[in-house]
């Protein structure tokens, strides 16, 4: 019940907030932006009203002077308030924290609980878990839930505790904590009481032990609060209930996303730099390897081998890049999106546009490296045609493993993430010609998204009626680059249909893996 009427769960998920145990903050981000990122997806008021908004909550949270530090160098107690102050920007009236002293010293915990019932006594409601709060921590609650095997054994203010004990014929003895008394009893120390337990709070329906206790307060300061509660109501009768299940639509939540994953971008040197400078290095190797063979009949058959490495480098490469990040993120996408800071689709586009123009870097720098180390036909329509299918390919790669990351665990998936890929890869037409196989396996070999990049890059370096290639040994069996086509059986592919498909398999895939995602933050698989 709410306010005494029955919960409708779509409209008391716009009026509460879920403060996990974990922080699952954005570690390259600092204190102020993670700040304005949350109030330009949970507010829509103008940037002047955001930022007064935000100086308000980080003066009261204490994190003023912090405001410029990234977060991923923040204490826990800070890293705490901040998980706070950042589902306070759109002044929920109720919230949840699961275990918000977990991993605090005993200062740090203390201002923790101190904060939450600053929060309480200006109309909020505060309900969180504590599993064994200490003495001092105890005597600032001001309702007591506690549990046990499943059951309510004591509902009531933490001042009515020992009475209750007392009426039940359960002594707390002199100078003993009584929450550490009651777990004793709870853990079966002094004998089965739990049932007893239960059967006196009536499964937490008895409202006798209630708290009777007063908050002393001077006149004035009581009538400022008691304002407050009154308008916290009306604030969610009047516009909690009124406003969309998502402040911001769908385009402000791209656009703030794409802005946040940019500058997550450009401060996480593993991420980006790496990528790149792999990509950079790996290019320089293959390119010495196979230096000036490209326009030699003699080296047709290392060239072809070349294509095929290339193929498979960026496949796997995109493969794996987001395989392993993917399930890091997941943590703090399960608690902005149960928070509704944005939809998971704005999440998903957003993920990818940022990761698209790493993948484009990364595959223009390795493609133009190979291509002209290894002497490739210098002319544009031929570099354009071979690094638009390696940068294709990389896409289909990474999608893929975004399905991996989102369906397995870690551990799992880099384990069978690359065995989910193999019979695409051995049915390429590298290993085994399509035109050696019996008629009635090709359609195997159809299925193969490797053979659409594979015949396609073949097509961008030797298809489109490309002239006789010189040759350095007595005799040359390829030295028409038409010959060796019709020898694979590829002379009559079309570059353009094979393009269309991997377009449109990677399309498919990331509908998969949206809907995977999806599952997987509501915890269906």
């Amino acid at each position: 019940m709410i306010n005494g009427q029955e919960r409708n769960m779509s409209d008391f998920r716009k009026l509460s907030a879920y403060i996990m145990q974990d922080d699952n903050l954005q570690p390259h981000l600092t204190l102020q932006e993670a700040m304005l990122i949350a109030a330009d997806l949970k507010l829509g008021l103008n940037h002047r009203e955001k930022l007064q908004k935000i100086d308000e909550i980080l003066v009261a949270m204490g994190l003023d002077e912090s405001r410029y530090t990234i977060t991923g160098e923040l204490s826990g107690g800070q890293r705490k308030r901040l998980a706070i102050a950042l589902e306070l920007i759109n002044d929920p009236p109720v919230m949840f924290l699961d275990e918000p002293t977990s991993g605090l010293d005993s200062t740090s915990s203390k201002q923790c609980i101190a904060l939450l019932k600053q929060l309480a006594q200006e109309g909020r409601t505060i309900i969180c878990t504590i599993h064994q709060p200490s003495a001092i921590l105890f005597n600032m609650l001001d309702h007591l839930y506690v549990i046990a095997d499943g059951n309510c054994v004591y509902t009531g203010s933490t001042d009515n505790l020992v009475p209750f004990l007392k009426s039940i014929g359960l002594y707390c003895p002199t100078h003993y904590d009584p929450m550490d008394f009651l777990m004793e009893i709870c853990n079966g120390d002094y004998g089965p009481h739990i049932f007893e337990l239960v059967e006196s709070i009536e499964k937490g329906k008895n409202d006798m032990w209630r708290s009777t206790k007063t908050v002393h307060l001077n006149k004035r300061k009581e009538s400022i609060i008691s304002q407050q509660a009154t308008m916290r109501l009306y604030s969610f009768e009047t516009e909690f209930r009124h406003t969309p299940y998502y402040t911001a639509n769908f385009w402000r939540q791209l656009c703030v996303l794409v802005k946040r994953n940019a500058i997550r971008l450009s401060r996480d040197k593993v991420l980006t730099l790496t990528r790149i400078s792999m990509h950079l290095a790996i290019a320089l190797i293959v390119g010495t390897l196979y230096f000036k063979i490209g326009q030699d009949a003699a080296y047709v058959l290392d060239n072809f081998n070349l294509s095929y490495f290339n193929i498979m480098f960026l496949l796997y490469n995109a493969f794996s890049a987001t395989m392993v990040t993917i399930p890091l993120e997941l943590p703090t996408l399960k608690r902005e999106h149960f928070n509704r800071w944005y939809q998971l689709r704005s999440y998903y586009l957003a993920g990818k546009l940022a990761d698209f123009l790493v993948q484009l870097i990364s595959t223009f720098i390795y493609t133009i490296t190979v291509y002209y180390m290894s002497d490739q036909l210098p002319e544009g329509k031929r570099f354009w045609l071979y690094m638009l299918m390696c940068f294709v390919v990389s896409l289909v790669g990474q999608t893929a493993g975004l399905i991996i990351g989102c369906s397995l665990k870690v551990q799992n998936s880099v384990i069978f993430g690359p065995f989910a890929l193999m019979p695409f890869i051995v049915l390429s037409g590298f290993f085994v010609h399509t035109k050696d196989v019996h008629l009635y396996l090709h359609w195997l070999f159809d299925m193969s998204f490797c053979k659409y990049a594979f015949e396609g890059i073949l097509m961008a370096v030797y298809g489109y009626d490309r002239p006789k290639l010189k040759c350095s040994a007595d005799y040359c069996h390829f030295a028409t680059p038409k010959k060796f086509l019709m020898e694979l059986g590829i002379e009559h592919i079309n570059y353009w249909f094979n393009m269309i498909i991997l377009v449109t398999l990677s399309i498919v895939l990331d509908i998969v893996a949206c809907i995977i995602l999806n599952m997987r933050i509501k915890k269906r698989i």
